[in-house]
C-alpha cells in the first residue's frame, strides 16, 4: 500500500541524510514487482529507490542494496494525479498501446519515476513517469 511505500522512502531518506548524501539526490524511483490490486499486502513487493550523484555502497545490516535502472529502450508515459491511478495507466499501456505498437517487452523491470514531492505538491498535480522496458530494435 502507498503508506507503507512512503515508510520505505522515509527509511531511504533517513539513511541518505545520516551519510550526508541528500544534496546528491538526483531522482526518486519505484519498482512494483507485484500488482497491489491482486496481491495481499504482506506478499506485495515494491522497491523504493533513490538515485544519488555520489557512489555509495550500503553496509551490511542496512537492509538496503544497490540496483541499476535504465539502459535500453523504454516507452514512457506521464501520469498526473494520485498514485492510485498508476495501475490503470499501466494497464492501458499493456492492453491497448503495446499490442498495436509493434513493440515487445524485454526482461527488465517496469519502473516509476516520481517527479514531485507529495508533501509539497497537491495530489491532483503529482507527476509520475511510467517506464515500460522495450526490446531493442535491430
Amino acid at each position: 500500500a502507498y503508506p507503507e511505500q512512503n515508510d520505505g522512502f522515509g527509511r531511504l531518506f533517513g539513511w541518505a541524510a545520516e551519510r550526508g548524501l541528500l544534496d546528491t539526490l538526483t531522482g526518486l524511483f519505484g519498482v512494483p514487482w507485484d500488482d497491489r490490486r491482486d496481491t495481499p499486502p504482506q506478499a506485495c513487493a515494491f522497491d523504493c529507490m533513490i538515485a544519488l550523484g555520489a557512489p555509495v555502497q550500503p553496509e551490511a545490516g542496512d537492509g538496503l542494496h544497490t540496483m541499476r535502472l535504465g539502459g535500453g529502450r523504454y516507452a514512457r508515459v506521464r501520469h498526473v494525479g494520485a498514485f492510485d491511478g498508476l495501475e490503470a495507466l499501466t494497464d492501458a499501456l499493456l492492453a491497448r498501446w503495446l499490442p498495436d505498437s509493434g513493440e515487445s517487452l524485454r526482461d527488465a523491470p517496469l519502473h516509476h519515476e516520481y517527479l514531485d514531492d507529495p508533501d509539497e505538491v497537491p495530489e491532483p498535480l503529482l507527476r509520475t513517469d511510467i517506464y515500460l522496458p522495450l526490446q531493442d530494435r535491430d
